[in-house]
């Protein structure tokens, strides 16, 4: 059971029309491929993908689930969204509430075991072995945890275990803590527990499940060394993407490849007098001008002149002559005019941005700038360094020298 129906409200406009989990990642992924892809090379090939908020996309990008080897008549995939048996019609209100709507799946599996998983995170991981721990350790729960910073222990449910893996006290979120696990959102149950255990008003797996069978040593902890990364935010999705230029090796392992729908786009296309350093740049890319540690997603187009640096460009955007962009991520089908400076710090004073109503830019503090799906930026127009331009906006710019 595949959780995807968060809004993804601290990733702002990237989830304005999408799901957090289909959000592209990587230069070809969307988010929901690892957990797709963690099933199917551990075994599992029945596979639920609750999903809620904007559907459209992980809809249309996971559709039979051919590429996962999931289009099959037996088991596959399966994408369900909140519904009613004669009742009000309402969302799922949480995530044991999610898997509460769609119990009649649980009680009908053959399956004597449940995996739960998070559909917004990257990270690769052989669910045999959080299986064998779970058998050999005898109890009806068990969550994944992993050793965080204290910096970042504010983001997550923090854990604190015993010597024999027992979780005896959980944390939600606390402004600061002494445990040093987080839990990853990753839960394995035997199902005839999950089953007596969702009967009720249960809303959250954490705090209607797991903490009221803290007590009895119900849960265990299985701890996960390897590379796991929540994209739950604008700072944690860029921080993410261009960790991956460093290190490849990140998402990809022998026989552990990450599939994912494919593009019918030709090879990539360097031309002379292009630069190109410590990048990733997807097939269908036209580049003429100068790219440095970016990730261009396919079918991007960088003409002469134009400068692109630690940043994010998802497909189709078009960056056109003379155009400096930095420390930015552009959505699809944007295009942006010529001499225009996107997230570039301004030497003096930005010039105004007029714009549609509603599709307004505005301010933010991560220093991370956000273009909008379909947007048209003008020619010469100066978006400053950590601004938001919404979805379909018009921006005028200005002639430049």
């Amino acid at each position: 059971m595949i959780l995807a129906g968060g809004t993804g409200e601290e990733l702002s406009i990237l989830t304005k029309y999408r799901a957090k989990t289909a959000i592209p990642f990587g230069g070809r992924y969307r988010i929901i491929d690892f957990a797709l892809s963690n099933c199917v090379h551990s075994g599992i090939i029945d596979i639920a993908v609750l999903a809620q908020y904007s559907p459209k996309s992980l809809i249309d990008h996971i559709g039979m689930g051919r590429p996962w080897d999931l289009d099959r008549k037996s088991g596959g995939v399966s994408i369900l969204q909140p519904t009613h048996h004669g009742e009000v019609a309402q969302w799922y209100l949480g995530t044991a509430d999610a898997l509460y709507q769609n119990i009649d799946l649980i009680r009908n599996s053959k399956a004597d075991l449940v995996l739960v998983l998070s559909g917004d995170q990257v990270y690769l991981m052989d669910y045999h072995e959080l299986v064998d721990f779970h058998r050999e350790h005898g109890r009806p729960i068990t969550v994944v945890i992993k050793a965080v910073r204290p910096s970042q222990r504010s983001r997550f449910g923090m854990i604190r275990c015993t010597r024999d893996n027992s979780v005896i006290d959980f944390r939600e979120k606390p402004k600061s803590s002494s445990f040093r696990f987080a839990s990853l959102g990753i839960y394995l149950f035997n199902r005839d527990f999950l089953l007596n255990a969702l009967r009720g008003n249960k809303i959250d797996i954490v705090f209607d499940i797991l903490i009221p069978h803290l007590a009895n040593r119900k849960v265990k902890c299985y701890r996960f060394n390897g590379y796991w990364e929540d994209i739950g935010s604008i700072p944690s999705y860029y921080r993410a993407s261009l960790r991956l230029l460093r290190d490849r090796s990140l998402i990809t392992a022998p026989g552990w490849p990450i599939f994912t729908r494919g593009t019918d786009l030709p090879p990539a296309k360097f031309f002379q007098g292009s630069l190109v350093q410590n990048s990733i740049v997807a097939d269908g890319c036209s580049v003429k001008g100068t790219v440095k540690n970016s990730v261009l997603f396919p079918g991007v187009r960088v003409e002469p002149g134009a400068v692109i640096e630690d940043s994010i460009i998802f497909s189709y955007s078009k960056v056109w002559k003379g155009t400096h962009v930095r420390r930015s991520i552009i959505d699809k089908f944007v295009d942006v005019g010529g001499k225009s400076r996107v997230g570039v710090v301004s030497r003096g004073k930005p010039e105004a941005l007029p714009t549609a109503p509603d599709t307004g830019p505005r301010q933010r503090t991560s220093g991370i700038t956000v273009i909008g799906k379909n947007t048209r930026i003008s020619g010469g127009a100066d978006i400053p360094q950590g601004l938001i331009v919404e979805t379909h906006a018009r921006v005028a710019g200005r002639k430049r020298r």
